[in-house]
């Protein structure tokens, strides 16, 4: 095991391999430390994502959150060392130009400051800004970190399929909008099988609109509200929690909305033919509700659907492939 909230903080081999995984997300930015291809227990801390700042401000809550988790390693492992390697991995919604790492994201209320800016560029000059704040090893080593991007349902895709290697999977994050994968044998699947050629669902044709339009909190916001349950500061968690306790209009809302996320998989699973669903994000844990409506709508297709308890840690285990090649 290599580190650990013992009292007497084992050495992690020389040089250890760090991978700084952030997940950046709308309301909260979400980190953790591999180290070694191994996840450090302690490890994983949530700050305020400063989404809606400005870019400066963004930037600077980035540069932060690696510097603490870096403080984890050095409290809970061992001092750094100038031989250790530091990698920096963003889980990060589109759109997004990950490999040259430029935001993309505009009128989706996150991150929007970055619209059009490099993000690793940025980081990079904050850590050089913050070397007179912070002198020593730990800010030189940020400085010269290896920063690379994914797609977050990528990320939980390709993390999530560590568990079922050898199977196809259909992996979706059910948060804010609908962010999905499509895996076969571990790889990211597009262009075929009646997948999309992005190998996203979001702006897929659905209904009337898209398929994002539908399936995340906007979605079930809209359902509410053409029944007439919305009253101020209501969001997605009450819903649930008022079906879970009967409510009969909150239940159909919940039916419907399985119903209706069964009604788009259909044409994709009957084409990918999944072994299985595999759910992450908020949204996810209300399956209980609507579980039995979905498999309804996929009918002779239906599959086993697992929402995953610990959708974060598939995230960061997803940023962690990103540097397979070193």
């Amino acid at each position: 095991m290599p580190c650990d909230d013992g009292a007497d903080h084992p050495s992690e081999p020389f040089p250890a391999r760090i991978t700084i995984t952030l997940d950046a997300g709308g309301t909260f930015l979400k980190g953790a430390l591999i180290v070694n291809g191994t996840f450090i227990p302690g490890s994983f801390l949530t700050w305020p994502s400063k989404s809606q700042g400005l870019a400066s401000d963004t930037i600077a809550s980035f540069a932060d959150a690696c510097r603490e988790l870096l403080n984890v390693f050095a409290s809970t492992c061992r001092p750094l060392d100038y031989h250790d390697s530091i990698r920096i991995g963003f889980a990060f919604p589109g759109p997004f130009n990950y490999a040259e790492g430029i935001a993309l994201l505009q009128g989706v209320g996150k991150y929007e400051s970055l619209y059009r800016l490099s993000v690793r560029d940025l980081l990079r000059t904050e850590f050089q800004k913050q070397k007179s704040l912070f002198p020593g090893i730990m800010t030189n080593r940020l400085t010269a970190a290896n920063i690379r991007f994914g797609n977050d349902a990528f990320m939980f895709g390709l993390g999530a399929s560590i568990r079922f290697p050898s199977e196809r999977l259909i992996c979706l994050t059910l948060g804010t909008g609908l962010g999905s994968a499509f895996i076969d044998n571990g790889q990211i699947v597009a262009g075929k099988n009646r997948v999309p050629d992005s190998g996203m669902l979001f702006a897929e044709p659905y209904r009337d609109y898209t398929v994002d339009c539908y399936f995340g909190r906007r979605g079930i916001l809209n359902l509410a509200g053409e029944r007439g349950l919305l009253v101020d500061g209501m969001d997605v968690a009450d819903l649930a929690e008022a079906a879970t306790r009967g409510h009969t209009q909150a239940e159909d809302l919940f039916h419907e909305y399985g119903y209706r996320l069964g009604e788009m998989l259909l044409p994709y699973i009957a084409d990918f033919k999944p072994h299985r669903l595999v759910l992450g994000g908020q949204i996810s844990g209300s399956f209980p509700l609507w579980e039995r409506d979905i498999q309804l709508a996929l009918g002779k297709y239906a599959i086993p659907i697992l929402p995953l308890e610990d959708g974060i840690s598939a995230v960061f285990n997803g940023i962690e492939g990103l540097f397979v090649d070193g």
